[in-house]
C-alpha cells in the first residue's frame, strides 16, 4: 500500500478522535450536565469583528472541538453601547492543531441587540 492510501485509509479514524472524546460520559468534556461546570467566564480570544451589521463573529482558542454551546455570553448594555464578555462553560479536551482557534457567530438578535448597535467584546486579546 502506497503512503498515500494510507494516509487516505486511516483519515476516517483521525476524524472522528474529537467526536468521541466529546461524547464519553463522566470525562472532561463529554456531554454530561455534571462534567460542564463554568472554568473562566472571561477567557482570551484570538479576536473579534462584527460582520453586516447584525452578527458578532468571535475566535476563541480551540483543540477541535469547541462548539457556540461550550461558551456563555455576558451582555451589558450601557448608554445604547452593549458590552459583550465571552465565557467558557466546557473545555476543549481535543487534539487537533488549531492555532488560530474557531469563529464562533452571534446574532445581534441572540445578544438582544438590534441591528446596526453598538457592540463591543471586553475579552482580553491574545499576541499571536
Amino acid at each position: 500500500m502506497t503512503p498515500r492510501l494510507f494516509a487516505i485509509a486511516l483519515l476516517p479514524f483521525i476524524l472522528t478522535a474529537c467526536s468521541t472524546v466529546q461524547n464519553l460520559p463522566l470525562m472532561p468534556g463529554g456531554d454530561r450536565e455534571d462534567a460542564a461546570e463554568a472554568t473562566s467566564d472571561n477567557i482570551a480570544l484570538h479576536g473579534w469583528r462584527i460582520v453586516g451589521d447584525d452578527i458578532l463573529v468571535v475566535r476563541v482558542p480551540s483543540n477541535g472541538c469547541t462548539q457556540k454551546t461550550d461558551l456563555t455570553v455576558n451582555v451589558r448594555e450601557r448608554s445604547r453601547e452593549f458590552r459583550v464578555t465571552i465565557g467558557r462553560v466546557r473545555e476543549d479536551y481535543c487534539r487537533a492543531l488549531v492555532p488560530n482557534g474557531v469563529e464562533i457567530p452571534f446574532g445581534f438578535e441572540e445578544l438582544g441587540a438590534r441591528p446596526g448597535a453598538n457592540v463591543t467584546v471586553t475579552n482580553p486579546i491574545l499576541q499571536d
